[in-house]
């Protein structure tokens, strides 16, 4: 069977957006809640298992717990040796946080990132799913620092969350986990270390008051407006010389003709010279440093050269626009890792209202490159300036504190953006600690990549992971967060792009007000239960089909048996494929699945009511389009295509243009006349409750005609969250049942169901119409209003 999907132009790619790959993003805030039992319980028995991190004391303890549930275990506070572990248990910073000790995360999570560099290889290469797993602990009182009870006791733990939720992007079958408790809850420490390593499910979770907790998301609006702006203010903006600090400095200048003060690190040329320093003078000095390779300079040294010059033109030149326009803005140099210029800066503005720490830095290398000079620096550079800034303001009366951070740190960075992350998720856990040493509102802001502004090294990249939002629309939420005088932590959402992978779904809860949801969920949904994953290449695991919650079991029967019906199969294949399209492949739509064969036995529920598949599917390139081969057979065996019935077809990707479905001749004269006539057969029946059953009638010659409404996935499934159908499914499975009822010349109820392709040319509407060739064994589905073209099957044909 062959089903071509060309949907008038739409899209695989889940967020895909305008050319500029810019979408609205929505406003979250991270509620906790309950959490639900872990999806799967493995066994630690056998598994080499290292503990690094904590105190001694605690980390001994943990590692006897391990011990007794079977695992071999090893590793320390020194560096990373020896074998490579299954599993890596990170007790972190066990202890109470000191602010005035900068760097207190220094040794510990070199440490961490020393370890991951140990694994890397290893765990890189990892297929299997569920093998390998990193478990962070973290200490902020249980729930993740948004109980009220909470203590916080170590805030600097989120360096280790951001770490955790990033992991992914280069160790795709990494487990990566987040357990937060308390200082004063270590005695059961080492046996929910124990217990939570072995489930997999969501990232982050939880323990206190006796109950597992995580973190959801909430769509919210912003507070009114409650605190005024005007020219008597003064505004701090961190690293805001250029890029978003200097975007907001430029708005909040302009509307409020307030003083907005930026900081660089570097002092700028006298401003007397600031005329002479044109585009045509920063080609000379482009030119003239290149220069300096034959006097035997590096090429790495004379770009980082060229960078610094590029960036002190780009600050002198806001600055003279800046001052062109009449706006209040003035550069201060300053260091904000160095507390004592940060103090200086501070005590230099008396008429301080409001800080803005934007400072920051992304130097994105694949792990093994990433040095640890470079990520102490890009941590302490958001994470030692905030308790800088933060205890030169505490005697102030300001109207915010806020942090810019990122969603890196929220929902996990890009490849090679570990440390960026993980000082981002830092951030967002100290300002909550924050909160609650000083009388002003603390504000940590998670924004998604600015259009083509910030640190985003890559732009066109970023868009894989997620839609980038518009510079006005940024400055627009920002406005209003100062306005509102908003603490806490706000995330700015857009709709999740194709690099999602299934690690990182299955690690967060998705409500329907997550940002493209319509469009990720029924992938998420769809994922089953992972063994082998390799991006790109290879998803094999288990699904499970319940007649509990998909009454369309039972809409469907084989044998008298409930079953799954064949659109469903191939709905399930059709969106767990969605997490093999390669991310950076351009636009993907489904044009076609062939070569269909269904053996009946395979879909009929057990006494349970449960229908349980293998299900393998593989992706490659072939003659310029992409595919995926698709597998199904009963039982769990693990990554075998080898013997029992299966149920095998093949999906191929392509672009949307409407030529893309296989020409289909329009009629054909047969010798015999007589009217088609229908019986339904024991062995198949459709009841028509889940699935609309069309009532066919004879036109022409041997043209069997109907119409049908779609399914409601509503009525597929009992469930809180259904997932929307990528495929047509009433039209497929009608056309199923007409070509496995008794027909001319057609053998009832073959077994095999053979099909050869079904090509889809259109979206779905509310009814089809479906007209038959029994000659040809083509079956054309279109739009019953317009007549617009849906899908054409092509199944076995009857003889003449």
């Amino acid at each position: 069977m062959t089903v071509t999907t060309a949907r008038r132009g739409r899209s695989a790619r889940a967020g895909a957006g305008p050319r500029d790959g810019t979408r609205p993003v929505r406003r979250m805030l991270w509620r906790l809640t309950p959490a639900p039992g872990g999806d799967r319980r493995t066994s630690l028995a056998g598994r080499h298992v290292a503990v690094i991190g904590g105190t001694p004391g605690l980390a001994r303890r943990v590692r006897e717990e391990l011990r007794v549930q079977g695992a071999e275990v090893a590793g320390g506070h020194g560096a990373a040796a020896g074998p490579v572990p299954d599993v890596l248990v990170d007790l972190t910073l066990a202890e109470p946080f000191v602010p005035g000790a900068a760097g207190q995360w220094r040794d510990a999570l070199l440490r961490t990132f020393d370890w991951l560099r140990h694994c890397y290889a290893r765990w890189s290469a990892e297929t299997a799913s569920g093998r390998i797993g990193y478990l962070a602990v973290t200490y902020l009182g249980g729930g993740m620092g948004e109980h009220e009870d909470d203590d916080l006791a170590q805030p600097l733990g989120g360096l280790w969350a951001g770490l955790a939720k990033t992991l992914h992007r280069e160790l795709p079958n990494c487990v990566a986990r987040v357990l937060d408790t308390s200082l004063s809850d270590l005695d059961h420490l080492p046996e929910r270390i124990a217990e939570e390593v072995c489930l997999s499910g969501l990232t982050e979770i939880g323990h206190r008051d006796g109950q597992r907790w995580t973190l959801a998301p909430e769509a919210a609006p912003p507070g009114p407006p409650a605190v005024a702006w005007d020219a008597s203010d003064t505004v701090l903006i961190s690293g805001g010389g250029r890029g978003i600090g200097m975007a907001l400095a430029r708005a909040l200048a302009a509307e409020f003709g307030l003083r907005a003060v930026v900081t660089g690190r570097s002092a700028l040329p006298d401003e007397a010279s600031w005329a002479g320093m044109t585009p045509e003078a920063l080609d000379a000095r482009r030119a003239a440093l290149w220069s300096r390779h034959h006097e035997g300079r590096d090429v790495a040294a004379i770009r980082r050269d060229i960078a610094r010059a590029e960036h002190l033109w780009e600050v002198v030149g806001n600055l003279r626009s800046a001052r062109e326009e009449g706006l209040r803005i003035d550069y201060l140099p300053c260091d904000v890792t160095d507390p004592e210029q940060v103090t200086a800066l501070v005590a230099a503005l008396p008429g301080l209202t409001a800080v803005v720490h934007n400072a920051g830095l992304d130097r994105p290398v694949r792990l093994p490159r990433k040095t640890d000079a470079d990520i102490t620096e890009i941590v302490s550079v958001k994470v030692d300036a905030f308790v800088h800034l933060l205890e030169a303001v505490r005697g102030r009366d300001l109207k915010v504190l806020c942090a810019v951070g990122s969603l890196t740190g929220r929902l996990g960075g890009m490849v090679g953006q570990f440390d960026y992350a993980a000082a981002n998720e830092g951030l967002a856990r100290l300002g909550r600690w924050a909160q609650r040493r000083v009388p002003f509102p603390v504000l940590t802001l998670a924004w998604p990549t600015w259009a083509r502004l910030g640190l985003i090294a890559n732009f066109e990249a970023s868009l894989r992971y997620m839609a980038a939002m518009e510079v006005a629309e940024g400055l627009g939420h920002w406005r209003a967060e100062l306005l509102a005088g908003t603490s806490g932590e706000v995330s700015f959402v857009g709709p999740l792009g194709r690099a999602l992978d299934p690690v990182q779904a299955a690690g967060y809860p998705m409500p329907p007000s997550l940002p493209g949801y319509r469009e990720t969920y029924p992938k998420v949904f769809h994922l089953g239960t992972p063994e082998e994953y390799a991006p790109g290449a290879l998803l094999s695991g288990l699904v499970e089909f319940d007649a509990a919650t998909a009454p369309v079991l039972r809409d469907f029967t084989v044998e008298g048996s409930p079953a799954v019906p064949v659109g469903l199969l191939l709905e399930s294949a059709v969106r767990a494929a969605e997490w093999l399209l390669p991310a950076d492949g351009g636009d993907q739509t489904l044009l076609a699945v062939e070569d269909l064969t269904v053996p009946w036995s395979l879909l009929r529920c057990g006494a349970d009511g449960r229908v349980r598949l293998h299900r393998s599917l593989r992706g490659a390139l072939r003659e310029g389009r992409w595919t995926v081969d698709a597998v199904f057979r009963s039982g769990s065996r693990h990554g075998s295509d080898a013997g029992g019935a299966a149920a095998r077809f093949r999906l191929v990707y392509g672009n949307a243009s409407p030529d893309t479905a296989a020409a289909v001749p329009r009629s054909v004269t047969r010798a015999d006349g007589g009217t088609v006539l229908f019986t339904d057969r024991p062995v198949l029946r459709w009841r028509g409750l889940a699935v609309p059953l069309a009532d066919w009638r004879s036109e022409g010659r041997n043209r069997p005609v109907a119409e049908v409404g779609r399914c409601r996935p509503e009525d597929l499934w009992t469930l809180p969250q259904v997932p929307a159908l990528a495929l047509p499914l009433a039209a497929i499975e009608n056309v199923v049942r007409a070509v496995t009822r008794r027909f001319p010349g057609l053998p009832s109820t073959p077994d095999p169901l053979v099909l050869h392709a079904l090509r889809l040319r259109g979206p779905e509407p509310e009814t089809t119409r479906i007209s038959g060739d029994p000659a040809l064994g083509v079956w054309r589905v279109s739009d019953a209003a317009d007549g617009a073209p849906v899908a054409v099957l092509h199944g076995p044909a009857a003889p003449s």
